[in-house]
C-alpha cells in the first residue's frame, strides 16, 4: 500500500507546543473526568468475568482467517470499526473500545446504530457529540504507560487500543484472555503517529475500506506497543493469569502463542465450567510452557 501525504511533518511546531503542555492537559482531563459519573460506570464491570476466557479482538487482515464464529458466547473486546466485519458472521463482541479520535470522527454514527457497548477514551469527547452517543461511557487516558490494574482511575497509553483493552480485561478478572487478529505487521511504513490517507485499498486491516483513500489515520508505533504488552504480561502473571496469543499469522512475540483451534477449545472448556482450573493441561502446555491458571 503506497501512501499519500503526510500531513504531521506540516504540524511540527503545534506539535511540540502540545507536547509541552501535555502534562498540564492530562491534569485537567483528570480533573474533569473525575467529576462525572463515568469512573462509578466502569466500576460495574469488576470482576465481572472473573475466572472466564476472554476474546481481545484486534483489526488485522488475520481476522479475514479466523473463526470468530466458534467463539460465540465467549465474552469479547471489540476494537474501534470492528462492526465493518458483522456482515460476514454471527459473532458479536461483549463490548467495544475505541480511544482513537480520528476513528471516532469517522465512525459515530454506525456506533450509535450497533446495540453494544461503547467505551470511549475521555480525551476523545471533544470530536464527538455527546446527543450522537448518548448511552457511552467513557475511560481516562494516564499521561503514562503503566499497566493500570483499576481503570476506574484511569489505563495507560502504549501505542494501540489493545493495550487498554487488556487493561480491562485484567480489572474484570478474564482467565486467559485470547488475542486474535493482532497482526503487528502493517505495511505502511514512516514514522510512528504520522498522519496519513492511503492511496488505495487498506492493506493493514480486515476490511479494505477500513481507512479509505478519504480517510486519514495514525501511522502505528509498533515499539511503544511492544513495550505495554511487556507490562501487561508481568501484570497478568504477577496475578496467576495468562494472556495467550491465537493471531493467525501474527508477528507479535510477547504473550505464549497458542494455534486457533487450541484457542477455541480453551475458550469453550472455561467458559462452560467457569472454573480457573479446568483448562486442558495438555492445550496449555502447547503454548510453550506451563501455566498456572
Amino acid at each position: 500500500m503506497s501512501l499519500g501525504r503526510t500531513y504531521s511533518d506540516i504540524a511540527d511546531p503545534a506539535a511540540g507546543a502540545a507536547r509541552r503542555l501535555r502534562p498540564t492537559r492530562y491534569w485537567l482531563d483528570g480533573w474533569l473526568y473525575r467529576r462525572t459519573d463515568h469512573a462509578q460506570a466502569l466500576s460495574r464491570l469488576k470482576d465481572c468475568h472473573e475466572g472466564r476466557p476472554l476474546l481481545v479482538v484486534g483489526n488485522g487482515p488475520s481476522l479475514n482467517h479466523t473463526p470468530l464464529d466458534d467463539f460465540a458466547g465467549i465474552p469479547a473486546i471489540g476494537m474501534n470499526k470492528i462492526d465493518l466485519l458483522f456482515p460476514r458472521v454471527r459473532w458479536r463482541p461483549t463490548m467495544i473500545l475505541c480511544m482513537n479520535r480520528h476513528v471516532l470522527s469517522q465512525h459515530a454514527p454506525r456506533f450509535a446504530r450497533l446495540g453494544i457497548p461503547l467505551y470511549l477514551s475521555w480525551q476523545s469527547r471533544w470530536f464527538v457529540r455527546r446527543s450522537e452517543l448518548p448511552e457511552a461511557r467513557f475511560f481516562l487516558n494516564l499521561a503514562s504507560d503503566e499497566f493500570s490494574t483499576d481503570i476506574t482511575q484511569g489505563v495507560g497509553i502504549s501505542g494501540t487500543v489493545t493495550y487498554t483493552a487488556l487493561q480491562f480485561a485484567y480489572y474484570m478478572r478474564a482467565n486467559p484472555v485470547i488475542l486474535v487478529g493482532v497482526d503487528h505487521h502493517f505495511t505502511a511504513k514512516g514514522r510512528p503517529h504520522a498522519l496519513v490517507r492511503n492511496d488505495g485499498a487498506d492493506r493493514d486491516h480486515f476490511d479494505p475500506g477500513y481507512f479509505d483513500r478519504n480517510s486519514p489515520w495514525n501511522l502505528p508505533d509498533l515499539a511503544a506497543s511492544e513495550r505495554g504488552y511487556r507490562k501487561a504480561r508481568e501484570a497478568f502473571i504477577a496475578d496467576g493469569r495468562s494472556v495467550l496469543d491465537a493471531t493467525i499469522g501474527g508477528k507479535l512475540c510477547v504473550f505464549d502463542r497458542i494455534d486457533i483451534a487450541d484457542a477455541v477449545r480453551i475458550a469453550r472448556d472455561g467458559s462452560r465450567s467457569r472454573g480457573a482450573g479446568s483448562v486442558d493441561d495438555n492445550l496449555m502446555a502447547r503454548a510453550g510452557r506451563s501455566l498456572t491458571l
